[in-house]
């Protein structure tokens, strides 16, 4: 029963359950900075129903005052900067719109009373935005849609419990992992806009939550699970990090970690992977399966590593672990960095987390793909605090207070 309990508890760790509240369970590169504020905007999100960019004085210009305040309803900012995806919310009335930032001109894509969104990513190329939607009769369900209103948004994928995605690299196929592990008849499928039937289609994935292409498109990464004879049992879980290349039958094994999930980012700039686990005793080191297959720890190895983002250039990764709580019992975390080659991680600062960033963290693999926490130079990471958005100066360790809200991200700096 207790073996039981602990499979039990990784399905549930990897579902769409909300987990508010489950994370209070060297030498470094150089970096060349100024004392001057990041010259970029952010996307705040908050306080109440606003939304509004905000520049490196604080001055805050609203776009809208009719989000919707659900959780995992957040924006989405398409790829060159441009435009942002948002839920707005009238009554019981969920619709899904897209505002030009340079014309503000706006289009509304998706309405509904019944399936709501939530959690959108854009096509690389643009042209198309993915989007979930709670159905009404219970389940998620995976839509795609023009992203300039010319078509009726397309409902490609439905499962009974979660939904994962990633766009491949020029925008002509998804990768999306259905209903969990292969403990919970999980698959993993290729599927085309447009198209009825997947490409191709996984039968064996493990304990783990997003799926990702290579840089190039022709691979895609995995966690799969091996067979198992018998009934399932933890010490029969074994998550293997693993590399699909398309057309070809025969996998490769990246990393293997026993009785435990594998939550993992690519980098983005090569096809190295970064990764943590969440085992029976909670969760684990950060640990890197660099291009020469081998697998390094780079953070302290009883660092309990919650999330981590990498950053733009893909030399560093930063990460958070628990930090206790404050004296009015709220969650903290604590905020550090590591080189990708190694070296002794470097602790920056410690903070108690919005509810909305919280909610975030818990699927960060998913939202790595549509929010920018790091600045594109590098040079500072937005998170959001129980008393507003803050921008960290990673070269000297300062946290700054920006503005009011609950969660944020960088937009590209203007050309």
């Amino acid at each position: 029963m207790a073996a039981r309990r602990i499979l039990l508890t990784l399905i549930g760790l990897l579902s769409v359950v909300i987990l508010i509240g489950s994370l209070s369970a060297g030498v470094l590169t150089v970096l060349l900075i100024t004392n001057r504020p990041v010259d970029q905007k952010l996307l705040v999100v908050g306080p109440e129903r606003r939304l509004a960019l905000v520049d490196r004085h604080g001055t805050a210009q609203v776009l809208a005052d009719d989000r919707s305040p659900e959780l995992f309803r957040y924006p989405a900012l398409a790829p060159d900067g441009s435009r942002i995806a948002y839920i707005s919310q009238s009554g019981n009335t969920s619709v899904l719109r897209v505002i030009d930032l340079r014309t503000g001109a706006r289009v509304e894509l998706y309405r509904s009373a019944t399936n709501p969104p939530l959690y959108m990513v854009w096509s690389p190329d643009g042209r198309y935005l993915s989007f979930l939607s709670n159905r009404g009769g219970g389940g998620l369900g995976m839509h795609v849609v023009a992203a300039d209103g010319s078509r009726p948004a397309e409902l490609v994928s439905v499962s009974p419990t979660s939904l994962y995605l990633a766009w491949q690299p020029d925008s002509t196929a998804l990768l999306v992992h259905i209903g969990g592990s292969t403990f919970e008849d999980g698959r993993l499928v290729t599927v085309q806009p447009g198209r009825a039937q997947p490409l191709y289609e996984v039968s064996d994935p493990g304990f783990f939550q997003t799926p990702a292409w290579s840089v190039d498109g022709q691979s895609f990464f995995y966690v799969a699970q091996p067979p198992i004879d018998g009934p399932p049992a933890v010490e029969k879980v074994e998550s293997v990090l693993t590399r699909v290349k398309v057309g070809e039958t025969q996998p490769q094994a990246l990393a293997r970690e026993p009785q435990a999930a594998i939550i993992f980012g690519r980098s983005p700039r090569s096809d190295e992977i970064a990764y943590t686990t969440i085992g029976p005793n909670g969760f684990g080191p950060l640990k890197l399966v660099a291009l020469d297959g081998k697998v390094y720890t780079l953070s302290a190895q009883d660092d309990n590593v919650v999330a981590f983002f990498w950053s733009p250039n893909g030399e560093q990764l930063a990460y958070l672990t628990p930090a206790g709580r404050t004296s009015n019992g709220a969650v903290q975390l604590r905020w550090q960095l590591v080189n990708r080659t190694g070296g002794a991680p470097r602790a920056l600062t410690t903070f108690a987390p919005s509810q909305e960033f919280l909610a975030q963290i818990n699927f960060f693999d998913a939202y790595a793909l549509s929010f920018d926490l790091w600045s594109s130079d590098g040079r500072a990471l937005v998170y959001s605090a129980r008393d507003g958005v803050y921008v960290l100066d990673i070269g000297r360790g300062i946290a700054s207070r920006r503005s009011d809200g609950v969660l944020a991200m960088w937009l590209p700096p203007e050309r």
